[in-house]
């Protein structure tokens, strides 16, 4: 890869077309996604095409730009998939020779059982099952419970997978028991809960697999999910709950580069694809059918390494997840009156639960003064179904607070961790990129997170870091953080007055969050 700067010829794929939100500018995907980006990096993908290296890299310097950030931002826009990258030496239409290794299928292992809960999931259903099929580990159930559909669902996998094991629930029922008839239907030595709207590669469980055998005391196994509508960046590596705000996805938004394929023990496994040892899930119970829909993932998973069981990544595993559709909006209304009753209702049931003394009444306390606030803004926004929503979850709590109470004994009396030890391993976890739903590539975001990590491979085969002149130390300085008031005054620069007071919030909020 060491060529001359010359060499290496960028160009926009035709599918990668320019857009506005407001005063924000976005840059398609192939898949139909959206990636928000900045007036530099939007700059920079303009300029860069048609343009070899060393052209792309004079941009940096007539922007007054460091050379080292827009080399960092060609590497992201390049994985991205929002810019190509050729040898110009080699005539375009002519592919490298590479040589691709078939999966090694296994045939002997343990039985795997796919649990899948479908809801009105036709659509999804076909890409999800072929996926499946297409599994290098062939000692594969799959069970289908339909919580309810009235879409065909359930017909439609009779016909074409008339193998699988079909479950009919009516009328719908919670997620959390869903997945419970599913487990208890399943024959396996391992669960695979599964969403509908995701699609795996071919050896997901075979590393999923893998993973939880080298693990000792492993809860769950979570594997990494993509966006399928902007496959280069993380829909999460597992999930956590803070002590601020709504439970979320680890490293969401993030363009995935490799930078956290070191993490071997996470927070909490997301359920949209988790491998679960049948073993661990008798000694832990199963998952709590009191939360309507949101945090039983969570519970379940913090409740696991309470009682002294790990949860672990499989970062080779991964899994393409729909999230919010095939072509995700910038929907920014904020939630639904169900959907918003469902999350308020279930972080409360989480910290009470599993949460200890003095951790329980910070939680909560964090969580009602937000709630009360949030509830005062839909009132003077006129939205009564979800000032009602914040009013309905707590009344629901109420109600469920003496059986809650005797669970919580329950639990905390085979407690073998404390609150601390529980929350530590998400003091880690990097904040999330995203805006309205979408992932965020912006100079601040290339600058603050990817330029050091892609500095510091500078072995690895990225041409944009080859042979020319670096500043003296720039991997040291790189690799700094930037003072806070700095950022800001940089993200207003590239992103605007709004865009800055939006990563100020954030910034705070994620503060907030830490327990």
């Amino acid at each position: 890869m060491n060529l001359p700067l010359n060499s290496w010829v960028y160009s926009a794929p035709e599918m990668v077309q320019p857009g506005w939100i407001g005063q924000r500018p976005y840059l398609t995907t192939p898949q139909g996604g959206k990636i928000v980006v900045d007036r530099y990096v939007l700059g920079l993908w303009h300029f860069a095409n048609q343009r070899n290296l060393a052209q792309a890299l004079s941009w940096a310097d007539q922007q007054g730009l460091s050379r080292e950030a827009a080399a960092s931002a060609l590497v992201c826009l390049v994985e991205a998939g929002l810019l190509s990258r050729r040898d110009g030496q080699i005539p375009p239409g002519v592919a490298s020779e590479e040589k691709v290794q078939s999966p090694q299928v296994i045939e002997n292992g343990e039985l795997v059982s796919a649990v899948i809960v479908s809801y009105n999931s036709r659509e999804w259903l076909p890409e999800c099952f072929a996926s499946l099929q297409s599994q290098t580990y062939s000692n594969l159930e799959i069970i289908l419970v339909d919580n309810g559909s009235s879409d065909g669902s359930l017909e439609w996998v009779q016909e074409h997978y008339p193998q699988t094991r079909s479950i009919r629930i009516s009328p719908t029922v919670s997620l959390a028991r869903a997945l419970n008839q599913g487990i208890r239907a399943a024959a396996g030595a391992y669960y695979l809960l599964l969403n509908p709207d995701v699609k795996l590669e071919p050896s997901v469980v075979t590393y999923m697999v893998a993973a939880a055998r080298r693990e000792a005391r492993c809860a769950a196994i979570a594997a990494k999910l993509r966006f399928l509508w902007a496959p280069s960046f993380l829909n999460g590596l597992g999930n956590f709950v803070g002590a601020f705000s709504w439970g979320t996805d680890s490293a969401l938004g993030h363009l995935d580069l490799g930078q956290f394929d070191d993490w071997r023990e996470l927070p909490s496994a997301c359920f949209a694809a988790a491998l679960i040892p049948a073993a661990a899930l008798r000694d832990i119970g199963l998952l709590d059918e009191g939360f309507p829909m949101y945090y039983e993932d969570s519970e379940w998973c913090y409740r696991a390494r309470l009682l002294g069981y790990r949860v672990c990544a499989a970062p080779q595993a991964v899994v393409y997840h729909a999230f919010s559709g095939r072509e995700p909006g910038e929907e920014h209304g904020g939630l639904k009156a169900q959907k918003l009753h469902h999350v308020v209702y279930g972080r409360l049931r989480f910290a009470i639960r599993l949460l200890n003394g003095a951790t329980m009444a910070r939680f909560l306390l964090s969580y009602g003064l937000e709630d009360l606030v949030n509830a005062l803004a839909a009132l003077l926004r006129r939205r009564w179904e979800n000032a009602q929503a914040y009013a309905q979850a707590w009344r629901d709590l109420r109600k469920a607070l003496p059986a809650l109470q005797v669970e919580r004994r329950l639990i905390q009396d085979q407690r073998q961790c404390s609150d601390q030890e529980l929350f530590a391993p998400q003091r880690r976890l990097p904040p999330t990129l995203i805006w309205r739903g979408l992932p965020l590539l912006t100079w601040d975001s290339i600058c603050q997170y990817y330029a050091p990590w892609l500095m510091a491979q500078r072995g690895q085969d990225y041409p944009e870091f080859g042979e020319w002149e670096m500043e003296p130390d720039a991997l040291k300085h790189g690799a700094s953080p930037r003072l806070l008031w700095r950022r800001l005054v940089e993200i207003q620069r590239a992103e605007g007055n709004l865009a800055a007071l939006h990563r100020f919030a954030k910034i705070v909020q994620w503060k907030l969050m830490q327990p």
